[in-house]
């Protein structure tokens, strides 16, 4: 099964950086996810998406409005209206083309203080670094989850 991770997020806005982070530490744990670093222009990596033609696609954001720290994997598929982020697509808008070529396409918030994203920063706070771990652990849990359901299948 191929799986792989979309990280969107200017690495020099602070935290907003937070899932290039997460990309890092899912490559040094060597997890057989294949990590795509969207920055903020995430549609510019759908060509290299749809070449490695993905199984499960998981797209990584910070977001804001939930309890800082917290990760959550959120449908936001029926959503079309609501932005969750600054980048020049929708996130829904985003899931919906990336579900034209993937069989599973899942987002993942990562809660960071909005606060830490306004201004011109190359670091991210320790409580993102945080957050990306937590992230990591639930990418686990998500890796699990099609793990047993293949399997199931087989």
């Amino acid at each position: 099964m191929k799986k792989a991770i979309l990280a969107i997020g200017n690495t020099l806005r602070g935290d907003d950086g937070v899932t290039s982070y997460l990309g890092k530490l899912i490559e040094a744990e060597n997890l057989g996810w294949k990590v795509f670093y969207g920055q903020d222009t995430p549609e510019s990596e759908f060509h290299n998406i749809r070449a490695y033609e993905p199984d499960v696609m998981v797209v990584a954001d910070a977001m804001t409005g939930i309890k800082i720290g917290t990760v959550e994997v959120i449908d936001i598929s029926d959503d079309k209206d609501y932005m969750y982020s600054t980048h020049n697509l929708p996130t829904p808008i985003l899931l919906s083309y990336l579900k034209g070529f993937c069989k599973v396409v899942l987002f993942l918030g990562l809660n960071v203080d909005i606060e830490k994203v306004l201004e011109i920063n190359p670091e991210i706070s320790k409580e993102a670094e945080e957050t990306a771990h937590k992230a990591l652990e639930k990418l686990l849990e998500i890796d699990a989850i099609f793990d047993n359901t293949n399997k199931k299948i087989n």
